[in-house]
């Protein structure tokens, strides 16, 4: 799967997931094409609440990447998670 955390550069810098790439939500269709070359691809989305991420996911899926889900967010990952954490 590929994991994309959509908040700002700057909160990116702060701690993300390991293996995340950075696509600031308002430019997920503009750049997506960079990094999946099938829209048959799993891709996971967070952000710092959800919101950002649920707003990417239904672009990306109203653009036919069926299997874009969103993750939520970004405290709730990291604490579930622990091996994700980029540390």
């Amino acid at each position: 799967m590929l994991i994309i955390d959509v908040r700002t550069p700057e909160e990116f810098n702060a701690g993300h997931l390991k293996g995340a790439i950075l696509i600031e939500y308002q430019n997920i269709l503009n750049e997506i094409e960079q990094y999946v070359d099938s829209k048959e691809k799993e891709i996971g989305l967070y952000c710092a609440a959800g919101v950002r991420s649920e707003f990417a996911t239904q672009a990306l899926l109203h653009h036919g990447y069926h299997q874009a889900v969103n993750l939520g967010s970004f405290s709730a990952l990291w604490q579930q998670y622990p091996q994700l954490r980029d540390e």
